[in-house]
């Protein structure tokens, strides 16, 4: 037998728990130290039977509290307050005795302190934690309801989990409601709160300009930039297109405004991919290189393969790109040489030396790239974020002193290389590379994957994308496929995935969306046929009426009685048969066909099932084979018979 009045006291700690945990983190350090002090003296005052601290001592004292944080309320602070005083509010009610109205108070503080923690984050576990509070909050009402009939009532294990099953089909009998709404609900894809105060949202792993040399370090981050939802492909074929830079001065690369016209040819099949960024201050829009479709209202498009969002950035999105996955794009109309082939006015005297030694092998751009491609294979340059030049002269010495620097410095130096021997070219800025999450079926792109490439544009052919990072002496460990995760890398990716679903199924579910539904739903009405669906379910619904008048059947059979009501059923055919007594419904007066038959056998068996059903409680092996035993020996003994 358990008692109601722990179980209840255990439900209303495990929903108090459920709105504490997700609102604890955006708390101040003093409501912090009361909900830990709140909930550990309640359970020792549980455990212990004595509270001290009796209600109206609580009550005054959430008085004083309320009215401090009443005075830091202002249009700049107006969460923080409110928060503060529902978690104190919280601990104090955990503190003291769980009566039933008190025990109601906690479910009512629990779920407010819930719901707040929504005004700060929008992550998948808040929908864990309402799941888990909502059916606890449905147990105990339940029992809640027999505690305040009677605070000292117990109940039995099959008993309390008919209690556990009532109390699960409340939650389970709303998810239609719930599958019902969740289309046609609006709602919003950030927290409330950054409405009011805008967070200062990160920026991606590049920036709008290319400066080699500003740094003697690169700090590598594994912040997540984007999603990629697509096929799993080679990683020397992710790159992943943001922006263009097509200026120089000689040591900063940055984007100049308008871009001469250009008109790509789509040759080839497109390689579909859905992104899925992080929020993040950057307008530029980022697709498997190079994109010609990014399927998002309010697009900005550059004729150089740029796709720039329109409005606000910051906030949680997804588009759809098509990508044509080559590394050469061929060109309808010539482009603007004069553009992409502006140098600074002065140039290092090895960088115009090095340029003219490569004019004078060959006038053809292949050969001219093909011959920067062997000097930087040959020249001992290694890729390093560590140690790298500095200060105006930082190009020139990596190209003939360090040889050592990370992709700025690479695609830069090889950039101004062509440029100087006639080679239109512009460096592209974006990712490389990703980790892939098969249980997704896509790409994690974190922050150090930032990367710049170059490409060239070569007569009859088209732009060339140029890696000449890929020239590094331990260029390998750039696209070194990853070898096996160990157990943790892999939790981490089942974790991300459902982060993933949460945020495409849920977060970034928009207006837009919606109305997408709604015209789909509209359109597949319009070419119903009632008579033609009938005419085509009517196999189906026979299956169903069989099947439902089979399980019917196997319900009215013995096959899910408990062994208590089959053996009963078997007593009293005994009865009808032995002493032509019928029973009725069988559901009563056992002991008064005990009396009529005047049959010590038929007193054993009642005495024992009694003695067991009439007690709330199943019988035993030994009495269940005792029962099967006095039942043999009442065939024949009856007055029927004799």
């Amino acid at each position: 037998m358990v008692r109601i009045k722990l179980l209840t006291a255990v439900l209303t700690y495990v929903i108090g728990l459920c709105g504490m945990i997700p609102l604890f983190p955006w708390l101040t350090t003093f409501p912090r130290v009361i909900l830990a002090a709140g909930l550990i003296s309640g359970i020792w005052q549980d455990r212990s039977g004595f509270w001290p601290m009796k209600p109206w001592m609580q009550n005054v004292a959430i008085v004083p509290v309320f009215l401090y944080y009443a005075l830091q309320f202002s249009h700049s602070n107006p969460i923080q307050p409110v928060i503060s005083v529902l978690a104190i509010m919280l601990a104090i009610r955990l503190s003291g005795e769980k009566t039933v109205r008190h025990s109601l108070q906690i479910h009512t503080l629990s779920i407010f302190c819930l719901a707040s923690s929504s005004l700060f984050d929008l992550s998948p576990l808040f929908l864990i934690y309402l799941g888990i509070l909502l059916f606890m909050s449905a147990l105990a009402l339940v029992l809640l309801t027999f505690q305040n009939q009677d605070i000292a009532m117990t109940v039995s294990m099959p008993d309390l989990k008919r209690i556990l099953f009532s109390a699960l089909l409340m939650p389970v009998l709303a998810v239609p409601l719930l599958l019902f709404f969740f289309p046609i609900m609006p709602r919003t894809q950030l927290p409330l709160w950054h409405f009011v105060t805008p967070p200062a949202t990160r920026t991606t792993g590049y920036s709008d300009t290319v400066e080699p040399g500003s740094q003697s370090s690169i700090n590598e981050s594994r912040t997540l930039a984007f999603r990629a939802e697509m096929p799993s492909r080679a990683q020397n074929q992710l790159y992943w297109r943001g922006t263009v830079f097509n200026r120089t001065d000689g040591i900063k690369w940055t984007r100049i405004v308008p871009i001469p016209a250009e008109r790509l040819e789509i040759i080839g099949q497109t390689v579909s991919n859905v992104i899925y960024p992080e929020p993040s201050d950057s307008h530029i829009l980022i697709a498997l290189d190079r994109p010609v479709i990014i399927a998002l209202p309010r697009v900005k498009r550059s004729s150089d393969g740029v796709f720039e969002l329109i409005g606000t950035a910051g906030r949680r999105l997804s588009y759809s790109a098509d990508s044509l996955a080559s590394d050469v794009v061929a060109q309808h109309n010539p482009i603007d040489r004069r553009f992409y082939l502006q140098l600074p006015e002065q140039l290092p005297a090895r960088v115009k030396a090095l340029a003219a030694e490569i004019v004078r092998s060959d006038e053809g751009g292949h050969a001219k790239i093909e011959f920067l491609e062997n000097y930087f294979r040959n020249g001992g340059y290694r890729y390093s974020t560590v140690d790298l030049p500095t200060g105006d002269r930082a190009i020139e010495q990596f190209m003939f002193e360090k040889k050592q620097g990370h992709c700025e410095f690479f695609a830069s130096s090889f950039a101004l290389l062509l440029r100087a021997a006639g080679v239109p070219c512009r460096l592209v800025g974006g990712y490389l590379g990703g980790e892939y999450n098969k249980m997704g079926g896509y790409y994690l792109v974190s922050d150090d994957k930032a990367h710049v490439w170059v490409e060239a544009y070569i007569d009859g052919s088209g732009w060339v994308r140029i890696d000449p990072s890929s020239f590094a002496v331990n260029a390998g460990d750039l696209w070194k496929a990853a070898g096996s995760r160990s157990l943790g890398f892999r939790i981490a990716l089942t974790i991300d995935s459902l982060n993933h679903v949460w945020n495409r199924m849920v977060i970034t579910y928009d207006f837009e969306q919606q109305v997408k539904i709604v015209r789909h739903v509209g359109m597949s009405f319009k070419g119903i046929n009632p008579a033609k669906i009938l005419h085509n379910s009517m196999p189906y619904l026979a299956v169903i009426l069989l099947l439902t008048a089979l399980l019917f059947a196997i319900r009215r059979s013995s096959v899910f009685r408990s062994r208590e009501q089959s053996i009963l059923r078997l007593f009293l055919r005994t009865v009808e048969r032995e002493f032509d007594i019928s029973s009725g419904d069988g559901g009563s007066g056992l002991f008064e066909i005990a009396s009529a038959t005047a049959n010590s056998h038929v007193s054993d068996f009642v005495e024992i099932y009694a003695g067991a059903v009439y007690h709330d409680r199943t019988l035993t092996d030994d009495e269940y084979h005792r029962l099967r035993q006095i039942l043999r020996f009442m065939r024949g003994t009856g007055s029927k018979t004799s």
